[in-house]
């Protein structure tokens, strides 16, 4: 794969995919267009333009919401992440249908294997971004954080989670912000959760369109509906939602970035304090995207 310069990037054509919510279960289409410099990404439902960012998160219960207006687009993560993982800055979203964005396979393949079939285009004005200068941590009580810290150049991300869970105790991996990386070792990690959630999940309203092909299902002995794509891939899903999260930001981070037992709620979390932490200053980014 090429690897870019520090231009900003939209996609060269528009794509279009259908498929059902993994809340909801319900049936939606987005078109994803190409987009001029400086618009950022931005959802459209039912002709309310709703930017992603993170001023527009409705609701973070077990994925990322945004809303505007009493219009709202569900579970915007893996979506995010592959425009992320791509270096994607540019791109109108149109959802129609069902408000929740299609689940897929619940991890990003289908979204980076459509852009990048589409292709990514180079545009005429720098890419920003948020250039760490000082440390900073979010922390709860129950032991999660999340920290940035400046570095050399680029994005670096370390994330790890941990339950008291016979099978799944712990787990950790890293990334260094690349296309190939993303695309070979983190897009294709799924969405998992744990048999014993299910039927509370279900009360809930959540997870209605998730099955055993687009969910990992952990019981108490291991997978129950088959082998893994990677031994670590809860975590690696994990990282998957973490890096669409941080898409809310507006502008890619340059530092290293650590997260632990942190999910959706943490994300945005850290983000509302980051923006107004004055840790970092917005220069154009000095950096390629891949090495």
């Amino acid at each position: 794969m090429e690897y870019p310069s520090g231009a900003q990037r939209t996609l060269e054509r528009e794509i279009e995919i259908k498929g059902y919510g993994l809340h909801t279960g319900k049936p939606s289409t987005i078109r994803v267009r190409p987009a001029p410099v400086d618009t950022g990404i931005v959802f459209v439902r039912e002709g309310v333009e709703i930017p992603a960012h993170y001023s527009h998160v409705v609701d973070v219960s077990r994925a990322t919401n945004l809303g505007k207006n009493g219009v709202v687009v569900r579970t915007v993560e893996h979506l995010l992440s592959a425009l992320a993982g791509l270096g994607i800055d540019n791109a109108v979203i149109e959802v129609e249908g069902g408000e929740e964005i299609p689940g897929m396979d619940g991890s990003s393949s289908v979204f980076t294997r459509r852009i990048l079939e589409a292709g990514v285009k180079e545009q005429d004005k720098p890419r920003r971004c948020c250039r760490v200068v000082k440390p900073f941590r979010v922390e709860r009580e129950d032991g999660s954080f999340m920290e940035v810290s400046p570095n050399g150049g680029g994005f670096k991300a370390h994330c790890a989670i941990k339950y008291e869970h016979p099978f799944l105790s712990y787990q950790a991996t890293s990334f260094e912000h690349d296309p190939d990386g993303y695309v070979e070792g983190v897009a294709p990690a799924r969405t998992y959760c744990f048999y014993e959630e299910i039927a509370h999940l279900l009360k809930q309203g959540l997870g209605r369109g998730g099955n055993i092909k687009n969910a990992v299902v952990i019981g108490k002995e291991g997978v129950l509906n088959g082998p893994p794509r990677f031994e670590d891939e809860p975590v690696r899903h994990k990282l998957l939602d973490l890096l669409g999260d941080l898409k809310l930001l507006g502008l890619p981070i340059m530092g290293e970035l650590r997260a632990f037992k942190a999910g959706h709620a943490m994300h945005l979390r850290f983000l509302k304090a980051f923006a107004e932490s004055g840790v970092f200053e917005v220069i154009e980014a000095p950096w390629r995207i891949g090495k």
